[in-house]
C-alpha cells in the first residue's frame, strides 16, 4: 500500500469511534449499574450495561491507536515542525476554546439533572453534588484531547531524545504487527494495567491530574498505531483476516462480560481469580478488536464516499457538543414510563439530529469547521457540486 494514499477507511473509522459516544452516552443514562455520578433515570435495563460493555471495550482503544497511527504519518510526509503545528491546530486549540463554555454548560446542567433525581423538579441547589470537585476539576468530553496532547508531549520529548527514533528498523517493525510476538506481550500488558480496575480494563479519567494506568494503557495504544504506520504494509493481512480477529475479540468480549457479572465482591472467594481471568481475557479482547477494526475498514471503506466523508467531518463537531442536547433531553423525561430501551431510542435520534443539524448550518462552513476540521467545505453528499 503506498504511503502517500489517502487511507479513507481508516478517516471514517477514526469518526466512528467518536460518533459512537454518542450511543455509549445514552446508554449511561439507563444502566442498572449507573457509573454517571450526575444523572441516571428512573428507568434501567441491563441490555444499556451490555451495550456499553462491549463498546467501552473497542472503542477509545482504537482511536487512540488511530491517533497514533495518523501523527506517525504526519512526521513521516512533513517532518516534525509541520506535525506538531498541525497537531496544536486540531488538538489544543480545539481543547482550549471549546472547553470553557463546555464546562459552565455542563456544570450547569450537572447541577439541574441531580436537583431533579433528588426532587422529581428542577433546581439548582448545590446541597446535592455528592463531589463538588468534579464541577470544576473536570475535562469532560475533551478528556481525549487531554491525554493526545500528554502523548504529543511524550513524543516531543522522544524526538528531543533520539531524533531519529521516528526512522530505521528495530526489532518490533522487523516482525507483523498481527503476530503473536507482537500480540501477546500487547495484550499481557493491557491486561496487566487493566486489572488494576473493576471491569478489568481502562477507564475514562475526566480529572485534570492524569491518572498514570490511563495514560499507559491509551499511551500503548497510541503507540500500537505509530507501529502501525510503520508495517504499514499489514493492512493489506489485517483486510485479509479482519473476520477471524473480529470473531476471536468478540468471544473473548463475551467471556469478560460473564466474567464480569459472575465475579462477585471482593469478599467473595472467587473473586481474585475471576477477576484475574476478566483481565486477561478482556486484555486479548482490546488488542485483537483494534486489528479487527482497521482490517475490517481497510478493506470495506477503503474508497472515497461522500456520505462517510461528511460524517467523518462532522464527527469531531459532534462528539465535542453532544452532551448538552443530550442531556437537555433526557431530563424532562425523567419521570417518563416507559421502558429504558425506548428512551434509549428517543435520546439517540434526537440528539444525533440536533448535531447533524446544528453541523450543517453553523459549524461545517464556519470557523469552527475550520477550527475543527483544518479547512472550509462546501460540499454536500446529497447536492451535486
Amino acid at each position: 500500500m503506498p504511503a502517500s494514499q489517502r487511507l479513507h477507511g481508516l478517516d471514517f473509522l477514526r469518526a466512528l469511534m467518536m460518533l459512537l459516544g454518542v450511543v455509549l452516552h445514552a446508554c449511561q443514562l439507563y444502566m442498572v449499574n449507573p457509573v454517571l455520578d450526575y444523572y441516571w433515570d428512573p428507568a434501567r435495563s441491563l441490555s444499556m450495561d451490555v451495550l456499553l460493555f462491549w463498546i467501552n471495550t473497542y472503542r477509545m482503544p482504537v482511536f487512540f491507536l488511530l491517533s497514533g497511527f495518523f501523527t506517525a504519518m504526519l512526521l513521516e510526509r512533513h517532518g516534525p515542525k509541520a506535525m506538531f503545528e498541525n497537531r496544536y491546530r486540531r488538538i489544543v486549540v480545539p481543547f482550549i476554546i471549546f472547553l470553557p463554555p463546555l464546562a459552565i454548560i455542563m456544570t450547569t446542567l450537572r447541577i439541574v439533572a441531580r436537583n431533579v433525581m433528588a426532587t422529581g423538579e428542577t433546581g439548582f441547589d448545590l446541597s446535592y453534588i455528592e463531589n463538588p470537585a468534579k464541577l470544576w476539576n473536570n475535562t469532560h468530553n475533551l478528556w481525549f484531547l487531554y491525554y493526545l496532547m500528554l502523548y504529543l508531549g511524550t513524543v516531543w520529548l522522544a524526538l528531543k531524545v533520539r531524533p531519529k527514533c521516528s526512522h530505521g528498523n528495530n526489532a518490533l517493525t522487523r516482525r507483523p504487527i498481527q503476530s503473536l510476538a507482537t500480540m501477546v506481550p500487547l495484550c499481557l500488558t493491557l491486561a496487566l494495567l487493566g486489572s488494576l480496575n473493576w471491569p478489568g480494563r481502562a477507564r475514562a479519567e475526566l480529572n485534570f491530574i492524569p491518572a498514570l494506568d490511563v495514560y499507559l494503557v491509551y499511551g500503548i495504544c497510541f503507540g500500537f498505531g505509530w507501529l502501525l504506520y510503520r508495517r504499514i504494509d499489514d493492512l493489506d493481512t489485517l483486510a485479509e483476516k479482519w473476520k477471524p480477529y473480529m470473531i476471536f475479540a468478540s468471544v473473548m468480549c463475551a467471556v469478560a462480560l460473564v466474567t464480569l457479572l459472575a465475579k462477585g465482591t471482593p469478599d467473595d472467594a472467587r473473586y481474585l481469580p475471576m477477576h484475574a481471568l476478566l483481565s486477561l481475557v478482556t486484555g486479548f479482547s482490546v488488542g485483537y478488536y483494534m486489528l479487527a477494526f482497521v482490517g475490517l475498514f481497510s478493506r470495506h471503506c477503503a474508497s472515497y464516499n461522500p456520505w462517510t466523508r461528511y460524517l467523518s467531518d462532522s464527527a469531531y463537531w459532534i462528539f465535542i457538543f453532544h452532551s448538552i442536547p443530550m442531556v437537555m433531553l433526557a431530563i424532562p423525561l425523567h419521570g417518563w414510563e416507559v421502558a429504558a430501551e425506548w428512551k434509549f431510542l428517543v435520546i439517540c435520534t434526537a440528539t444525533s439530529a440536533i448535531c447533524l443539524a446544528s453541523y450543517q448550518l453553523f459549524v461545517r462552513n464556519s470557523w469552527i469547521g475550520q477550527v475543527l476540521n483544518g479547512q472550509r467545505s462546501t460540499t454536500v453528499p446529497w447536492r451535486k457540486n
